[in-house]
């Protein structure tokens, strides 16, 4: 079990609405209220969301009333290689969806399928490449296709990589509303013109360092297929957690 990780299992225990520390074993269903709402920051709803972890335990959030349906799919799932399987999310689709539209929530319209990476301060490993700064604002504007996180600023944290006074890459927490003080849920993005420099490693240990520093840790969540993502992940010194099903649904405010 992943105990020295006890903030990133508490960060994703509340987020999820069920708690991460259980044995290994069966995958547990866990119905909470969380489901049918969207989270901070985000324009849509987790109505389903399953960890399978990398010691061996898995997890499933689902919407009240959807625990039964969605325990008789769950139990003939044999390991975390089937998590990411087309059947398995259609299954899973038609057992949350008639809750959902009982609920007053859309119906899914979207899979994500990501595999999860943590970081502590034992993990982590500096990177030096560029000028490098903590960003709070638009006075240094982005690089031609990349979108500064203005949704952290002022007060959340965002460093960047500065290049003939424009950001050429950036990474940054996500403002999740959860533990934001003590959890580092990152986002990271790069200017085309300004990949494979090493800009997004050391940003994303500029932020990993910032949270670490302060007894915090480092979540890091990416597509499995992104294989630069991941090489950027583990060149931090973050470590495979585990990997996540998400069934989405539009946010009903949208």
């Amino acid at each position: 079990m992943n105990r020295k990780y006890d903030i990133v299992e508490r960060y994703l225990s509340t987020r999820m609405g069920t708690v991460l520390a259980v044995p290994m074993g069966p995958t547990i269903v866990g119905e909470s209220p969380r489901r049918l709402v969207r989270e901070a920051s985000y324009g849509y709803v987790r109505v389903l969301w399953w960890l399978w972890l990398k010691d061996g335990r898995s997890l499933v959030s689902v919407p009240p009333g959807a625990g039964g349906p969605v325990q008789e799919i769950v139990r003939t799932v044999g390991g975390p290689q089937s998590l990411f399987e087309a059947d398995l999310a259609e299954g899973l689709k038609a057992a949350v969806n008639p809750v959902l539209e009982a609920a007053g929530v859309s119906r899914v319209n979207r899979v994500i399928s990501d595999v999860y990476f943590v970081c502590s301060r034992a993990d982590l490993r500096p990177h030096e490449a560029g000028r490098c700064v903590r960003l709070t604002d638009e006075s240094i504007p982005p690089a031609p296709g990349l979108k500064l996180p203005t949704h952290c600023f002022p007060d959340g944290v965002v460093f960047g990589i500065v290049v003939n006074r424009v950001a050429a890459s950036v990474a940054y927490s996500h403002r999740t509303g959860v533990m934001e003080d003590q959890l580092a849920d990152l986002g990271v993005e790069t200017a085309e013109g300004h990949r494979r420099k090493g800009y997004a490693k050391t940003a994303l240990a500029a932020v990993v360092d910032h949270f670490t520093a302060r007894g915090g840790e480092a979540l890091y969540v990416c597509s499995p297929d992104n294989e630069a993502s991941v090489a950027t992940a583990r060149s931090v010194g973050f470590v495979p957690y585990g990997r996540g099903l998400i069934l989405v649904a539009p946010a009903p405010s949208l």
